[in-house]
């Protein structure tokens, strides 16, 4: 079995990349000015991005253990 990231888009606005037991998740946010995607680990807020690729670089440092 691969130990790569398995990502799963489970709407248009919501994402979420697993990798062993960790778990993280994407959400587009609307917010006027300030949309963009918000990267949660659980319910800890990891960083907010105004691009999907920025969201899923950050997402990608997290579940390798690289939290940026």
């Amino acid at each position: 079995m691969s130990n790569a990231p398995t990502w799963t888009k489970e709407t248009p606005y919501s994402y979420a990349v697993e990798q062993g037991r960790c778990r993280v998740e994407l959400q587009y946010e609307e917010d006027g000015f300030r949309s963009g995607w918000a990267v949660y680990a659980g319910e800890n807020l990891i960083r907010r991005c105004a691009e999907l690729i920025q969201a899923r670089v950050v997402a990608m440092a997290v579940v390798a253990g690289r939290e940026p």
